[in-house]
């Protein structure tokens, strides 16, 4: 959990509003009006108050990525903070009671801890009954969320896995809303079945062809956010015929290779390289590029071709085209 500070808590620290500003420039990061992250323990003994609780390991540093996994950490923290602004209000007798709230879509997602595949939204999530509005920091649904698709969750209120997933479908992109459902099969978290029974019991009808897509084009076999979005992209370009996760025995290398996708009829891979892919497994990317480049040698050995696809050409168009050149070249030479 990240240490979140309103102005308030941190004016009782002993600061003034001159020390806020300038620690927005040292280890304070502003989330919304009145609300703050310490994102790190830094450097300066006089803002000890502010991150001792970091340094103690308490809270978390807030790591940055340098690319959009800092907004969807950044969101996360703002759906943190909403929980606990709320939560304070109601045990202080001097003011008046929040209106009741569930979190909902991308917010619920995160509270669920399902992946945000690219940011869609600044804004924390909520439902309250007969209430449709947007605020700077808030969207706030006027939806009505039958007490079956409710779950707690830390204290906090928000719907359950399978109504999250739904509404996340009906509402933004596949390439958002395949990745969560994905994972969450991957995973075991839910089954296709109790999505559909989810679904069938949802009042609300808007956009259920869409939600209804989602949850036909997701497979568990996909192992990360970015296979799922390419997944979604061969959807969208009529691309068929790629099995996820296919396993060869490769002798020479004394070990399996699994690769991300395989056209068995065209003699294709399609490798998906996500975010971070080669900062995983052994922490040296020099020594995961060089696996990778012999785990790619001994494929094209075999006589498979391989395409690589980046994180940033999975919103591009080119390389869906030149998956669809090869397959189709391959189609006309065996018509």
């Amino acid at each position: 959990m990240y240490k979140l500070l309103s102005t308030d808590d941190i004016l009782r620290l002993g600061f003034n509003h001159g020390d806020i500003r300038r620690g927005r420039r040292c280890c304070l990061r502003r989330l919304s009006r009145g609300t703050y992250l310490v994102r790190r323990v830094c450097e300066l003994d006089f803002h000890r108050p502010l991150w001792a609780s970091i340094d103690e390991q308490i809270h978390q540093v807030f790591i940055e990525h340098g690319d959009v996994r800092d907004e969807i950490n950044e969101l996360s923290a703002s759906v943190m903070a909403h929980f606990t602004q709320r939560s304070d209000q109601r045990i202080d007798d001097a003011k008046p009671n929040p209106p009741a709230e569930i979190f909902s879509h991308i917010s619920a997602a995160l509270i669920h801890n399902l992946p945000i595949s690219h940011p869609v939204t600044h804004q924390v999530e909520v439902v309250r009954p007969g209430t449709n509005r947007k605020f700077k920091t808030i969207h706030v649904r006027g939806s009505r969320i039958p007490k079956n698709h409710r779950a707690t969750i830390d204290g906090a209120e928000v719907t359950t896995l399978e109504r999250t997933l739904i509404d996340v479908a009906r509402s933004y992109n596949l390439d958002v809303s395949v990745p969560m459902i994905d994972d969450a099969l991957h995973r075991e978290l839910t089954t296709r079945e109790k999505i559909l029974t989810t679904f069938a019991q949802c009042l609300e009808k808007r956009n259920s062809a869409k939600a209804r897509l989602a949850i036909d084009l997701a497979d568990s076999r996909r192992e990360s956010p970015a296979e799922a979005v390419a997944a979604v992209g061969f959807y969208e370009h009529g691309i068929t015929g790629l099995e996820p996760q296919v396993t060869f025995h490769a002798e020479p290398l004394k070990r399996d290779i699994r690769v991300d996708f395989c056209h068995r009829r065209a003699r294709l891979i399609v490798e998906i390289d996500g975010i971070g892919k080669l900062y995983l497994g052994s922490g040296v990317p020099r020594h995961e590029l060089e696996q990778e480049r012999r785990r790619e040698q001994w494929l094209r050995d075999q006589g498979w071709q391989v395409i690589r696809i980046s994180w940033k050409e999975l919103f591009e168009e080119a390389k869906f085209y030149e998956i669809l050149r090869v397959i189709r070249r391959t189609q006309n030479a065996t018509a």
